[in-house]
């Protein structure tokens, strides 16, 4: 057997307010938000600038309804979960890819 390891821990800020939906069986909560990363460098010309990646946030059940009732725009949160990536084309017609996360904790 050959171990291997899906994990991702991100700090950052939510883009958006989440957005909750049921399943199509009614049972299950589902929420999800942006989350912004920021990353410091240092230029060519030695000046500070700040990279950010996006990332695509997905919490369930308990998590989600509890994402849902605490975490607002603009507010910094730790996530932790396994990531994964997305192809899917722009309304623009454009071939984009998405980083997104499934969280197991969201604090």
């Amino acid at each position: 057997m050959k171990l291997s390891l899906n994990q991702i821990l991100l700090i950052g800020r939510a883009g958006n307010d989440p957005e909750m939906q049921y399943t199509p069986n009614g049972n299950t909560a589902v929420t999800s938000f942006s989350l912004a990363v920021n990353n410091p460098r240092r230029g060519q010309n030695g000046e500070w600038t700040e990279e950010t990646e996006w990332f695509r946030v997905t919490a369930w059940e308990r998590q989600a309804e509890s994402v849902n009732q605490y975490l607002s725009k603009g507010r910094r949160v730790f996530v932790e979960g396994r990531l994964s990536t997305r192809q899917y084309t722009s309304n623009s017609g454009e071939a984009r890819t998405s980083l997104e996360v499934r969280a197991f904790k969201v604090v």
